[in-house]
Order: C-alpha cells, then sequence, then structure tokens
C-alpha cells in the first residue's frame, strides 16, 4: 500500500523539526531559528538527508500557519493592550518604522532592484522579531528592566502598525501604482470597506456568540472560531485584502468577546502547530547557489538592518523623552527582523509582485541578525559608556535636560492616556474626513469643472482651492486638543516635551500631506516638495483665529448632535432642581499671592505665556478690591490674586507659577465658584465691591452675535468674563476665547455690579428687576 507524499511529508517536516528545536533550546537558541534550519535540511538544496517530495503541499500548510499566527494575533489585540504601552511607545515605533522603510526602499534602489522589491524591502527591515528579543532579555534576565519594558511596549505598536502596511502593501500590489494620489484614493477605498466590514463583525458576532453560548463545548468552541476565521479569509479575498489581514481581523472580532479565553487555549496547539510549518516552509527556501551569488545585497542589508535599527531605535527613543542609557540599551536590542519580515514577504509572494531571490536573502539577514542580537544587548552598557565619554558636553546637556528616567512610568498615566485618545481620535477622524473631501473632489468635482472650463490648468487650479477651501476647518480642527491637558503635560518635566513635539509634528506632517495631495491635481511638482511647500499654508490654517472659532463650532454642533438625548435629560433634571450644577461645580477659585514684582509689572505680564489659562478675577491690595482687571493694571508685592478657571486649568497655572519667584500658591484652598460668590457676604465684602455672574441670551440684535468671545468687547467695555454657555442642550464650561457667540446661546458672565448695571443701561440684561432680585435671592444665580 503506497503512503501518500503528504503524509510522509509532513512526518519528515515534524521528525526532523523536533530534533533540530531541541538541539537549539540546549544550546539557549530561539526555536523559530531552529524551525529555519529544519527546513533547510530536509529541502531539495541540501542532498544529505531525506527531503520533501511534494513542495506545494507544504507551502499551502504554510500559508494556513500564516493564518492562524495572524489569527492568534488578532485574538490578542486589545485598545486596552495598545493604551498600557504608554505614549513613549507611539513616538518610537512611529520614528522606526518611518526611517526604516525609507532606507530599505532606497537602499533597494540603489542596487537597481524593481520597484515592488524596494517597496516590499523597506516593509520588511522595519519591524523588529518580538520572539528574538524576548528569548533574549529572558535569557538574561532583563525583562523587568526599564528600558525592557519599553522595546517590548513598542513592538506591540510595531505589530498592530504591521497590519496597516499589510493593507498598505496589498493595495500598492494590486494597483501596481505607487503615485501619491493614485496610492492615497485606493488605500482609502480600502480602509472604508475594512471599516464597514470591522463595525459589521464587532456588532454581529458577539451577539451570534452570547445566543449559542450555551452550546459552546470545547469542540464546538473550536470549529466556530476556525470556520469564523477562515470565512473571514475567504471575505477578505474576495474585497482585496490578504489571507493575513482576513485572519487578523477574525482574532480581533473575537477578542472582545468574553469567550476569548476558551477560544485562545483551544486554538494554541493549532497555531503552534501551523506556525511551526510556516517557519519550516520559510528555511526550505534557502538556496545556498542563490545566498552565495547575492552575497553582497546580504551583507549590505545585514548592515543596514542593525545599524539602522540600532540608531533610530535610539533616536526615537531619546525622541519619546527617555534617558541616553535606556535608549542605548533599547536601541541595542533592536538589531533585528523576524517573524513577522517573513508574513510581509510571503504576501509579496502570494500576490507576485517580489522577485523570487528577496525571500532567501530576507531569510538570510534574519538568521544573521538573530546571532548577532545578543552580541549587541551583551554589550549595550558598554557602548553607552563609549558614547556618554565621547559626547560634546552641549549635546549631553540638551538630552539631561529633556529626558527622564520616570519618563515611561509618566507617560502612563491618566493624563498621558487621555491626551493621547483625544490626539489619536482627532487625527483619524479629521484624516478620515479630508480623505472624503479629496476623494469626492477627484471623482465629482473635477469632471464638472473640465467641463465647465476649456482649459485643465484652470479647472485643476480652482478645483485646488476650492478643496483646500473646505479642507480648512479639519486641518485645523486636527490640531485642537485640550489646551490645560497640554499645558499640564508640558510644564510636569522636560522629558514630555519631546513626545508632546513629536506628536504635533506627525500631525503637521498628516495635514500638509492631504494639502499637498490636492495642490498635485493643479501643479506637476513631485510630490515630497510639494509636501514641503505645503508646510506653509498648513501653519497659517492651524494658526487662523477665525477657523480656530469656525472649527470649535463645527465640534459644538457635533457633540450637541451626538449626545442630544443624554444632554436634554441633564438639562431637564437641572430644571427641576433650578440649579445650574454645570457651571458651578466646574468651576472653582484659587488665591495667589505676588512676593516680587521684578519681572511681572502688569497682569498681562502674567498672562501672556500660553500655559496661563485661567483668568484673574479679582486684586485684593489690602483694603482695596479690584474686580476683573484689565491687562494693563498694576500688580504690587502682597497684591493677592484670585484666579477663575476648572481644576485642570488652575492645576496648569499653578505649574507655571511654581517656575516664576515672583509668585506663590496660598494656604486658602480652591473654591467652587458657587462657595466662592456665597462667601463674599460671609467675609464681610460690601456690595458694590462683590462679584456676581448673570446671563445674556444673544438674540439676533445681540451685538456680540456671530463675534467670538475674545473680539465681542465684554471685558473691554463692560469689564466681565465669559465662564459658561448653554447652547441649547449643550453646556459649554470656561469656553475657548475663540469660541464664535450665536443665536440662542445662553451666556453666562462674571464681573461686578457695575457690570450689571451697565448690561442692564446698555439693553443686553432685558429685565431691569433681574439683577436686584436675583441678587438678593441667591448670591449669583445659583
Amino acid at each position: 500500500m503506497h503512503l501518500d507524499y503528504l503524509i510522509s511529508d509532513l512526518a519528515l517536516i515534524l521528525i526532523v523539526a523536533a530534533i533540530v528545536t531541541l538541539i537549539f533550546k540546549k544550546i539557549n537558541q530561539p526555536v523559530v531559528l531552529g524551525y529555519i534550519v529544519a527546513g533547510f535540511l530536509i529541502s531539495p538544496n541540501f542532498i544529505y538527508m531525506p527531503t520533501v517530495v511534494e513542495s506545494a503541499d507544504i507551502h499551502v500548510w504554510a500559508n494556513i500557519g500564516v493564518v492562524f499566527l495572524m489569527f492568534g494575533l488578532g485574538l490578542e489585540f486589545s485598545f486596552r493592550k495598545i493604551a498600557t504601552v504608554g505614549g513613549s511607545a507611539f513616538v518610537i515605533a512611529l520614528t522606526v518604522m518611518s526611517a526604516m522603510i525609507i532606507i530599505g526602499a532606497g537602499v533597494g534602489s540603489m542596487m537597481g532592484w524593481d520597484k515592488m522589491d524596494c517597496i516590499f524591502l523597506g516593509g520588511m527591515l522595519s519591524m523588529s522579531s518580538t520572539m528574538i528579543i524576548l528569548k533574549a532579555y529572558e535569557e538574561y534576565d532583563l525583562k523587568k528592566k526599564k528600558f525592557a519594558q519599553i522595546v517590548l511596549g513598542t513592538l506591540v505598536v510595531e505589530d498592530i502598525a504591521g497590519i496597516f502596511m499589510m493593507i498598505i502593501l496589498t493595495t500598492i500590489s494590486v494597483s501596481r501604482n505607487v503615485s501619491g494620489a493614485e496610492m492615497v484614493t485606493e488605500i482609502g477605498m480600502m480602509l472604508v470597506y475594512l471599516a464597514i466590514w470591522l463595525l459589521l463583525g464587532i456588532y454581529m458576532v458577539p451577539t451570534i456568540l452570547k445566543k449559542i453560548a450555551r452550546f459552546l463545548n470545547d469542540e464546538m468552541t473550536l470549529i466556530v472560531s476556525v470556520g469564523f476565521c477562515m470565512g473571514m479569509v475567504v471575505i477578505a479575498n474576495l474585497i482585496g485584502f490578504s489571507s493575513a489581514l482576513g485572519a487578523f481581523m477574525a482574532g480581533s472580532i473575537l477578542a472582545g468577546t468574553v469567550q476569548v479565553g476558551k477560544i485562545e487555549r483551544i486554538i494554541s496547539p493549532i497555531k503552534d502547530l501551523f506556525g511551526a510549518i510556516f517557519f519550516v516552509s520559510v528555511g526550505m527556501l534557502i538556496e545556498p547557489d542563490l545566498l552565495v551569488e547575492y552575497i553582497g545585497p546580504i551583507i549590505i542589508i545585514t548592515l543596514v538592518t542593525i545599524v539602522g535599527q540600532m540608531l533610530f531605535s535610539t533616536a526615537g527613543i531619546l525622541l519619546s523623552g527617555q534617558p541616553l542609557n535606556i535608549a542605548v540599551k533599547g536601541g541595542f536590542s533592536m538589531v533585528q527582523i523576524g517573524e513577522f519580515s517573513f508574513i510581509v514577504a510571503t504576501l509579496g509572494m502570494s500576490l507576485g509582485v517580489i522577485s523570487d531571490f528577496l525571500f532567501p536573502i530576507i531569510v538570510c539577514v534574519s538568521v544573521i541578525t538573530t546571532f548577532t542580537t545578543p552580541v549587541f544587548i551583551k554589550n549595550a552598557d558598554k557602548a553607552y559608556a563609549f558614547i556618554d565619554k565621547k559626547m560634546p558636553a552641549k549635546v549631553k546637556a540638551f538630552i539631561v535636560r529633556n529626558t527622564s528616567e520616570n519618563q515611561s512610568d509618566s507617560d502612563k498615566n491618566k493624563d498621558w492616556m487621555i491626551y493621547i485618545r483625544k490626539v489619536l481620535l482627532r487625527t483619524l477622524l479629521c484624516s478620515l474626513m479630508l480623505f472624503v473631501i479629496y476623494m469626492g473632489g477627484k471623482v465629482y468635482l473635477a469632471p464638472m469643472l473640465h467641463q465647465m472650463f476649456e482649459s485643465d490648468i484652470t479647472a485643476d487650479i480652482i478645483m485646488a482651492i476650492v478643496l483646500c477651501i473646505i479642507m480648512a476647518p479639519f486641518v485645523n480642527f486636527m490640531h485642537g486638543t485640550n489646551r490645560a491637558l497640554f499645558t499640564k503635560l508640558w510644564l510636569s518635566g522636560r522629558s514630555n516635551k519631546l513626545p508632546l513635539l513629536t506628536l504635533k509634528a506627525i500631525r503637521v506632517i498628516i495635514s500638509a500631506c492631504f494639502v499637498a495631495l490636492v495642490l498635485k491635481e493643479a501643479l506637476n511638482i513631485p510630490f515630497l516638495l510639494l509636501v514641503l511647500i505645503a508646510f506653509i499654508p498648513t501653519m497659517m490654517l492651524i494658526r487662523s483665529d477665525y477657523l480656530n472659532g469656525k472649527t470649535i463650532n463645527l465640534e459644538l454642533t457635533f457633540i450637541a448632535n451626538f449626545s442630544e438625548k443624554i444632554l436634554a435629560r441633564e438639562k431637564k433634571e437641572r430644571g427641576i432642581r433650578g440649579e445650574y450644577h454645570w457651571l458651578n461645580e466646574s468651576l472653582q477659585v484659587a488665591e495667589f499671592q505676588v512676593v516680587d514684582t521684578v519681572e511681572n509689572k502688569n497682569i498681562y505680564d502674567f498672562a501672556k505665556s500660553k500655559g496661563f489659562i485661567v483668568t484673574i478675577i479679582k486684586i485684593i491690595r489690602g483694603e482695596q478690591y479690584i474686580n476683573m482687571p484689565s491687562g494693563d493694571e498694576q500688580v504690587l508685592e502682597g497684591d493677592i490674586l484670585h484666579m477663575l478657571g476648572t481644576a485642570d486649568e488652575i492645576e496648569a497655572c499653578t505649574m507655571l507659577l511654581e517656575n516664576r519667584s515672583c509668585i506663590e500658591y496660598t494656604d486658602r484652598e480652591d473654591v467652587m465658584l458657587k462657595d466662592y460668590i456665597y462667601g463674599q457676604t460671609f467675609y464681610g465684602i460690601k456690595e458694590e465691591q462683590q462679584l456676581i455672574c448673570c446671563p445674556i441670551i444673544i438674540d439676533k440684535d445681540s451685538e456680540f452675535l456671530k463675534k467670538s468671545i475674545k473680539n465681542c468687547g465684554l471685558r473691554e467695555k463692560y469689564r466681565g468674563t465669559v465662564i459658561g454657555i448653554e447652547r441649547g442642550n449643550l453646556p459649554i464650561i470656561n469656553p475657548d476665547i475663540d469660541t464664535i457667540l450665536q443665536q440662542g446661546d445662553l451666556v453666562w458672565v462674571i464681573g461686578s455690579k457695575r457690570m450689571a448695571d451697565t448690561l442692564i443701561k446698555c439693553d443686553v440684561l432685558h429685565d431691569p428687576s433681574w439683577s436686584e432680585k436675583r441678587t438678593r435671592k441667591q448670591r449669583g444665580i445659583y
């Protein structure tokens, strides 16, 4: 009876793989490397051992291995896991991957390789090996070291970024067009399909699993999860994605279900089996003759990988605010490529877009860098000592000032997590809108304009101008974040400044790229040069006060519509209680004392810093009370300053003033605005010297209508300050000075009795009896 070759081949693979990996375990080498060596030993390229007969069948099994490896990665994926790695990991991963992709593609181009080979080479060199680094850390007992935690967090981000890189590579491969506009168009459409697909999966799959939960024993769980995985693989191929991406999406959808732990446990042996076959198949592709022929490129790419990963990992860690010793140790750890590079290479081969020689070269580079990784990790301390000794004193002083040993912990705190979440959300939403605008212009506006104008150049210029105008609010909106939060992070340590500036720079680059795409339609200039040119209009859009006001109103409208039901219920509850809790529980008053006026002579000198985001509402000078002081009001030594803001704004202000020896926080605790208003009578302050709050309704005849808070004249003409706006159901606390007042707004202002009298005199407050009755009854309408 003849035994099928598939069975005999599988037996040979598993027996040889078992023997070789046991040997590699004994000599403390990575198991992945053992699988690759085993694959070479049983390949037709090694004639001294029995070889696999049906290589095509093994490649099918290897593709199944990729599917299960990516399915397992998806099961481990969660946004919570991303959040735990901190802001440093994002900065490092972005720095390393972007630099290595460009360098890898450039090296391939210099060697005269095909364009697709160059692009895929850049992708393969951009990611370090999690398995190899983790194995080395465990062997040398370094896993709990601070630099190791940073590197492992970075690898998590790289794995996720690798998924999106595969989407981009798939799109480029299918279209065979890497010009800026066409590539962005194709990628955008793929991402739209991906988003719809993911949302449908998230909505449907957990619901179905809940309904069949009582039937899911281990056997049924295995069948259902593998069936779902394979189904997603088929769907992925039908809509143009790779099998690996379909498997990852299947895992990531299941990762959000309560059954994920059980699924991981059941799938793990299957993933390990097929994963082993995949790495064995990688080893089977090693051809000694081909390696001898390409020994030059192998040496060059190996050096580029080691030096590039080392330099840019070190630079990325420094940019994230880590000190030099941690940066060097982390950089010397990430000097290899590994399993994800094989997956990228497999993707290129399956799509038929890379040359046959590229896969063996990458495998050889991976093997070499795997052996050299422990050497670099062990000698990182010596390298740091040498660099520290030879580094110029000024450079060393700059690094010391702007980095911190505690940065890896501080960037995981609540403020950092909130800030990163806000930045990512704004960036993703605005990027999506900018893409939709660009596509809309290209698909709908361009044909219409070309019909209207005989000159194509005229039509393209008009389209570029129109699209830039429509894009402008979203470019501006992308860069708007919580100023108080940014200020707190900026002032909490010098080591935060580089990461914050890096995140700003990333958003500027993204915005400039979209502007450049639009300009590309009208100008026949290389895309990279257009990006540089686009920085000028991009910065103008970001810094425009007019656009700030418009985008703030857009954001407020979105929030009001998105939470309409909740906001309506909260407003109804406030009406029943007769209290404005949204205002009086959010604003606080803090007290500071001026101890030196050498540096700061008036209110403007205090408030001119961007970090000073509170309002000075009162100066107490002996028995004199100066309410709502103007910017040119003199400040004297011994003056007591009362400042109004939210808790975050006051904390940021306190951190700013701690760096100035001219002012100190007093012992008086911060109080809510309501208690401050009530307390004026308790402290014996005369009625004409008290601060009060009053509402102004913005109607169609209001002098403030369609003006920003900064330009409406409330401060200059009436000596009042806006502290809150109620716009329909939406309460807005301490609004930005660029906020534009709209018809129907109920604006709350704080000022003196003189302010209220002036507002009544100018018919801004329409009920003359309001001030007297309300002030007596509630001392501030609270």
